[in-house]
Order: C-alpha cells, then structure tokens, then sequence
C-alpha cells in the first residue's frame, strides 16, 4: 500500500489531503482519499470528506489551492 499526503498550508489551518493506494501486475484494486483540517494552534483534526473515486483526493487539493476556504465550504455542504 501506497500512502500520499498532501499539505496546504493557510494562516490559520492546514489542509491535508491523504491519498491511499493498493496496486497488484493487474492494476488498482484499493483507492481513499481523505480531507482533513488540522489547526495550527491547537493541532486538532477535523475529517471533512472521504472518497474513493480515483484522483479525486488530487482534484479537491488542486480546487483547495485555486480557490481556498471556498472550496472546502463546497465540499463540507455536498
């Protein structure tokens, strides 16, 4: 298993985005993608959304680089 985790700094909170993945010779058999925010302060984890639709961990870290907090007030009300 393949473990990739993607940090988005901001002033207040960091955006983690934690890629896991399980490949075989035939291909992907196991893809989760987890968006939590951590608080610089305090450290605490707060999970916001779970996927497992493939990239789709690298497609929410890009939005969350372009657009910031908005992306994520998007992803929490979905």
């Amino acid at each position: 298993m393949k473990t990739t985790t993607t940090t988005i700094r901001g002033l207040a909170i960091d955006v983690l985005v934690i890629e896991t993945t399980h490949t075989d010779a035939q291909g992907t058999l196991f893809y989760r993608a987890e968006i939590v925010i951590r608080e610089r302060k305090t450290g605490a984890q707060r999970l916001v959304r779970r996927s497992r639709i493939p990239s789709a961990g690298q497609t929410i870290a890009h939005d969350v680089q372009q657009r910031g907090l908005r992306a994520l007030r998007t992803i929490a009300a979905t």
